[in-house]
């Protein structure tokens, strides 16, 4: 299954998800000060070895990365330093494109868009999909997709994806995507840094 086809039936309590455009995995993590003691590339064994006894903690920030046609992605395994930090999808995209998409049980999706070091589009279900609650220099990017895809943002309507089957289909068409197997035969990981607000 391609694209994040196989997460729309699966049962994620909580997602956090970066991707940047035309960079590595590598250069990602970099970007969102990943320890880089902890980097490496390691098969599902010594990832549990490495941080099976603290995956779980929220302060930890482990994470998986790794590339999906032309973006890389960085999946926090208990943690949500992507929308803590509201500068951290800003910081990523200088020079190219990032998105953050983070999802919880409240139920929320936030959506986090930028280009070149500005924030484009921000959404957060928790307030609507209607443009006069978004943030960044351009609340109205992505319209034409969303009405596509069945919403109606003006109307706070989700349409026939769900709350969060919108904005994964909505990531698809930017050409992003996770394996179904994170952690894969190797995969890079790492445990991120709090970045200083």
């Amino acid at each position: 299954m391609t694209g994040l086809g196989w997460m729309y039936d699966s049962d994620l309590p909580l997602l956090s998800l970066t991707f940047a455009r035309d960079l590595t995995a590598r250069q990602l993590l970099e970007r969102m000060g990943a320890d880089q003691a902890t980097v490496a590339e390691r098969d599902q064994e010594t990832f549990h070895d490495d941080f099976g006894e603290i995956l779980y903690d929220d302060d930890a920030h482990v994470v998986s990365a790794g590339r999906y046609g032309r973006w890389a992605w960085v999946w926090e395994h208990a943690s949500w330093l992507c929308v803590d930090d509201d500068d951290l999808v800003s910081d990523v995209s200088t020079g190219t494109a990032a998105l953050v998409l983070h999802a919880n049980e409240k139920p929320m999706v936030e959506f986090r868009y930028a280009e070149d070091g500005q924030l484009v589009t921000a959404i957060n279900t928790v307030l609507s999909l209607a443009p006069k609650d978004r943030t960044g220099n351009d609340p109205h990017r992505f319209d034409p997709q969303l009405f596509a895809l069945g919403a109606d943002p003006d109307r706070d309507e989700t349409g026939p994806l769900g709350l969060r089957g919108l904005f994964y289909r909505l990531a698809e068409t930017l050409g992003m995507g996770i394996p179904s197997d994170l952690y894969g035969e190797h995969t890079l990981s790492a445990r991120l840094r709090s970045r200083p607000y």
